[in-house]
This record gives structure tokens, C-alpha cells and sequence, in this order.
């Protein structure tokens, strides 16, 4: 799961830095940009569907692991009980397959779920820098230097907080 949010976020920011080389390159206004960062996962963090969202992943996970559990549990009577080689080869196969098929249910029921999260929380942050005027805001990760004065990931979480349920 972070690992692909982490992915996420690498797609958003190297998206944000392209932003950045096209529009220097281009005609833009003639006053400088107001610029910004934000650190991105603790944005994200602050939400409550990100909190739910994981709580979920984590019961499912555990689900999933319970049933992972019982094959396995199933596979040592087996072996116990002194079944065939087969037998203890189908089984095991048995749960290498559901493990990754649990896997990929994980993966892409709460990959779907991440998706719709980014797209509020980028929605809000735009809202946000719009409202008071900000041009551009980067994630944290990218930017080598930034003065605290230009941080702005505790407004967006104070902003955002009163669009959540």
C-alpha cells in the first residue's frame, strides 16, 4: 500500500516539475510566481477518508492473512498426517495462488479507493491555493530548499479539515 502511494506521488510530482520546465520555457505573466510546497503525505495523513481507508486495508489484510492462516494450518496436518508429496505440492500451490490473489484484490480495490482520495485531496489543495492566491504548489519531496515561509502543508490540512465529514 505505501509503496504504491509512494508511486502515486512520484507520478504527481515529476508531473508538477514538468509543469514547472513547460512554463518557464513558455510566455507567462509578467509578475513572478507565487510558489509553494506541501508536504504531501502528511496532507494526505490528515484526512479522514485516508484514516478510514487504511483501517479498511488493514482489516482485509487480516482477513486475508486469517485465510492464509487456515491453508496453512491445513498444509501442517497434511504434512503430519503423512500425505503424498502430490498432496502436499497441490496444496501448496493452493495457497501460493489464493495468496496472490488476495494480493491483487488488495491491490486493486484500494488502489481504486487511493485514486479517488488523491484526486479530492488535490482538488482541495488547488481550491486552496487559488483562494488565497498561490500559483503553484509542489510536494516537499522535490524541493531541494524552501524557506518555512513558503510551506504551506499545515494551511491545506486547517483548509481541508472543514470539508470532511
Amino acid at each position: 500500500m505505501k509503496k504504491t502511494l509512494q508511486v502515486i506521488l512520484m507520478v504527481v510530482m515529476i508531473a508538477a516539475v514538468g509543469v514547472v520546465v513547460v512554463s518557464e520555457g513558455g510566455a507567462g505573466p509578467s509578475d513572478p510566481a507565487k510558489i509553494a510546497f506541501a508536504d504531501m503525505q502528511k496532507v494526505l495523513e490528515a484526512t479522514k477518508d485516508w484514516n478510514t481507508l487504511n483501517t479498511d486495508y488493514q482489516k482485509d489484510m487480516q482477513f486475508y492473512q486469517g485465510q492464509l492462516d487456515s491453508l496453512s494450518k491445513e498444509y501442517q496436518d497434511l504434512a503430519a498426517s503423512g500425505a503424498s508429496q502430490e498432496s502436499l505440492a497441490v496444496k501448496q500451490q493452493e495457497i501460493l495462488t489464493k495468496k496472490t490473489q488476495y494480493e491483487q484484490t488488495l491491490e486493486a480495490t484500494y488502489n481504486a479507493k487511493l485514486q479517488v482520495i488523491m484526486e479530492q485531496v488535490n482538488k482541495r489543495i488547488k481550491d486552496y491555493s487559488t483562494f488565497i492566491g498561490i500559483d503553484m504548489v509542489i510536494s516537499s519531496e522535490v524541493v531541494v530548499y524552501g524557506a518555512p515561509a513558503y510551506d504551506v502543508t499545515d494551511a491545506i490540512i486547517e483548509y481541508m479539515k472543514g470539508f470532511q465529514k
